[in-house]
């Protein structure tokens, strides 16, 4: 089995075959048939040149947000200030590097991180982008501490965020608006949350930065002056990343290990009435919730330094009933908003790419939508898709669609590839239409509200 962490950066060489046999094998934008004209949603993405792209409807021409206007800088502290206001203070950072953008909860605005060297030295910011006003904000700067991941909160008011620190990682917690204060809410290594749907409410997994390295689950509550632990749900070794509350809030999963078994545990939203459902391989654990909170979905990768999951089961939390939804290798896998249908990403063994795979769930029925080389940050996507699922989509709000990024494999290549052209990003129809192009781009995610 390949590991997800072999995935090929954009422009990935391997080793070279003829030019001719390369361009047989690859769908490049030149070559590939939309089967759709109008994209259902609002898309964001990151583009090869590192910037930061969106577009709705037809996707004609995407929008960059982040590209260098004449005449125009984004201020440091505070929205969009003319070029001929600007202090030696204010020099615009350049050699940018921008990533990880998420939509907010309503779709009105876009948060990011950006990596920058500036006459004063490196810079790592987060940005927040109004879509109606044009406008970014700068929330938070640091010269040390790289953003590694962002995601809002439910009010759409208050964002966190992931510190890169030599010792480990903190959440940090800020309001979105200009001068608000950024909160420390905790530091670990590894660390691994979700937001309640009350801003307040906070389900952690962390081994914490201490003497005693202890690593457990948790509950904390904030408030605009204090923070607190109110429940530990689990100590000691986890086999898993996040715990997560249910989409309607009702209830809390987790996995605890005990004695050297695993069970995946849904309790109520506030902990209480833990109640095993599933006992696990010994392994790496992941799962999602279904969008209609009555179902789970889960894996294991019994090697962990090699995070491929030996198929997907789907659990209803009542009847604490499992069924396979494919035993097919994969490396991730993600719910329709309607939970209809999972698409996964295939791992097939003893080939240089992924495939994407569709079920639907309530027929059963399975079908391959085609094979894709991937890229260095859809990988790290994929390998954290578990995270990711409580602050991006994939999916497009109707559930007719989902977007991805890389390069499409007309066939199935009998040797190694060559230098492949640029990744695009590509929304693929769920009805085994050809995907539409929308542009080259290295990550991509759907809004999880209808575009306006």
């Amino acid at each position: 089995m390949r590991s997800i962490s072999r995935a090929p950066k954009f422009l990935q060489m391997l080793a070279a075959i003829g030019a001719a046999a390369l361009l047989a094998i690859l769908a490049a934008g030149s070559v590939a048939r939309a089967a759709i004209t109008t994209v259902p949603g609002a898309i964001v993405f990151v583009g090869t040149d590192s910037n930061i792209y969106y577009c709705a409807g037809n996707c004609a021409d995407p929008k960059c947000l982040t590209c260098p206007t004449e005449g125009m800088h984004v201020r440091r502290d505070a929205g969009i200030i003319d070029a001929a206001f600007l202090t030696a203070a204010d020099e615009a950072p350049h050699n940018a590097e921008y990533g990880w953008p998420t939509f907010s909860p309503d779709g009105k605005r876009l948060a990011y991180s950006s990596a920058a060297r500036t006459s004063h030295g490196p810079s790592f910011a987060v940005w927040v982008y109004d879509l109606a006003k044009h406008e970014a904000t700068q929330v938070f700067e640091s010269r040390t501490e790289r953003i590694i991941y962002l995601a809002w909160l439910s009010d759409a008011r208050h964002l966190s965020f992931l510190l890169s620190e030599p010792v480990g990682m903190s959440l940090m917690l800020a309001e979105v608006k200009e001068s608000a204060p950024i909160r420390i809410v905790t530091s670990g290594m590894p660390l691994y949350f979700d937001w309640g749907r009350s801003p307040g409410t906070l389900a952690v997994h962390m081994v914490a930065n201490n003497s005693e390295r202890t690593e457990q689950v948790s509950l904390m509550s904030l408030t605009p002056t204090s923070q607190q632990v109110d429940r530990v749900l689990s100590r000691g070794r986890s086999p898993f990343k996040t715990p997560c509350w249910s989409p309607d809030g009702k209830h809390l999963a987790y996995i605890v290990n005990n004695h050297a078994e695993s069970n995946l545990v849904v309790a109520d939203a506030d902990g209480k009435n833990p109640r095993s459902i599933v006992s696990l391989p010994v392994g790496e654990n992941s799962f999602e919730w279904a969008p209609d909170s009555t179902h789970i979905a889960y894996s294991t990768a019994i090697i962990s330094q090699d995070p491929v999951f030996h198929g997907i089961k789907m659990v209803d939390i009542v009847e604490a009933n499992s069924k396979w939804i494919t035993q097919d290798p994969v490396a991730a896998y993600f719910i329709s908003p309607d939970s209809r249908y999972l698409a996964f990403v295939g791992v097939p063994e003893d080939k240089p790419y992924y495939s994407w795979g569709l079920v639907d769930l309530k027929t059963g029925k399975q079908k391959m939508l085609g094979n894709f080389i991937t890229t260095n940050d859809s990988a790290t996507a994929y390998r954290f898709f578990d995270q990711l699922a409580v602050s991006h989509t994939i999916w497009s709000p109707d559930s007719s669609a989902f977007v991805f990024a890389g390069v499409r494999l007309l066939k199935d290549p009998q040797q190694a590839l060559g230098m492949a052209p640029p990744p695009s990003v590509m929304v693929m129809p769920i009805d085994g239409g050809d995907p539409k192009l929308i542009g080259n781009g290295t990550v991509a995610f759907f809004s999880p509200a209808p575009a306006r």
